[in-house]
């Protein structure tokens, strides 16, 4: 049987080769366990990730999502800094029910979740998003944040690069069960 690495590049082949990168960034921090342990995770393993990756953790106390962490291109596609932010502050209430959804069930199933969708805000600028987010547990063993990417990008700049923009992009969220890896 192949490792979750091949495993998962099976799943989605047409994902940006970066979101790779995140993915066996937090594999190597999984170890023997389901869920990547936060303090394992070496940001080292992914230094070429680190502008457009962030994490949130639950605060319990406040019902929301803290984020803790995002990179420079995350803070630019927002406009500020977004870290020590709740996701509602962020997404606003109405986004904010749906991400907030999904994170709790990739964190208590655990699950990965990936997702690309295209904007066409105008006929000059078609943008991409791709997406991934991953399970975190922390010291005490409490799966309570999720470490994610979001890749946003021109076609332009996706076809310079060399990456293949005639594959077709799921619309819709991909949950892989961490069990299925």
């Amino acid at each position: 049987m192949s490792d979750p690495s091949s495993r998962m590049r099976a799943r989605i082949p047409q994902a940006d080769p970066r979101i790779f990168e995140l993915f066996d960034g937090w594999l190597a921090a999984r170890g023997d366990h389901p869920v990547a342990d936060r303090a394992a995770f070496d940001p080292v393993t992914i230094s070429r990730m680190l502008a457009f990756v962030w994490i949130y953790r639950m605060a319990p106390d406040r019902g929301d999502y803290i984020c803790e962490l995002a990179g420079e291109e995350v803070n630019a596609v927002w406009g500020n800094s977004i870290k020590g932010r709740t996701l509602t502050e962020i997404v606003g209430p109405e986004h904010r029910t749906t991400l907030a959804g999904r994170w709790a069930r990739a964190r208590s199933e655990p699950a990965i979740l990936y997702s690309a969708t295209e904007n066409l805000p105008d006929p000059h600028f078609v943008h991409r998003v791709e997406r991934l987010v991953l399970p975190m547990r922390s010291r005490d063993g409490e799966v309570d944040s999720v470490l994610g990417t979001s890749l946003y990008d021109r076609r332009t700049d996706r076809i310079a690069s060399g990456v293949d923009t005639s594959v077709a992009m799921p619309a819709a969220v991909l949950r892989i069960p961490v069990a299925e890896l």
